[in-house]
Parts: structure tokens; C-alpha cells; sequence
């Protein structure tokens, strides 16, 4: 049950990452937070960020179902974490003034 929470949660992040990186939608708090002439490049790195944050969590869910590689996917899952983190908060610090 747990596995296929997070599978659907990653079809979702999947999902809005390309939306929010298409600029077909926008999130409402950035429309306040954000210059209009730097929102583009802020929602294509954002959506870059959902979509890492989609295949990390799928990452997750293979680990969880405890087949070949488990191991593999943890590390995976870990190593993409933090790095979604960190590029997360080098876009925001950019764009948010």
C-alpha cells in the first residue's frame, strides 16, 4: 500500500514539474515573490526540481517494494535528495529578492 502511495506521488510530481517547466502553470506564491521578468527562468528550474523530486521519489518506492538492487535505490534516493535540495535553494536564493 505504502509502495503505491509513492509511486502516485511521483506520477504527480512527474506531472506538475512539467507543467510548472512549461510555464502552463504558474504557482501563485512566486507570482508575489518573484519579478515577472525572471519568473520564466525561475518556473523552468523549479519544474526541473519537480520533476528530479518525481523520479527521486520513484527511486523510493523501488526501495521499498525490497527486490533487485534495493540497496541501489536507497543510495540513489539519498544522493538525489540532497541534491534536489541544494539546487532548490541556489534557484530560490537567485530569484527571491
Amino acid at each position: 500500500m505504502v509502495v503505491v502511495f509513492f509511486w502516485a506521488l511521483s506520477v504527480i510530481f512527474l506531472i506538475y514539474g512539467c507543467l510548472v517547466a512549461s510555464g502552463k502553470f504558474v504557482p501563485p506564491t512566486s507570482k508575489f515573490l518573484i519579478e515577472d521578468e525572471e519568473r520564466r527562468e525561475w518556473c523552468k528550474m523549479e519544474g526541473f526540481t519537480k520533476i528530479l523530486w518525481g523520479l527521486d521519489l520513484s527511486f523510493f518506492a523501488l526501495y521499498q517494494q525490497k527486490g533487485f538492487l534495493s540497496k541501489v535505490w536507497l543510495i540513489l534516493f539519498l544522493v538525489l535528495t540532497v541534491y534536489v535540495i541544494v539546487i532548490t535553494y541556489k534557484n530560490n536564493l537567485k530569484h527571491m529578492k
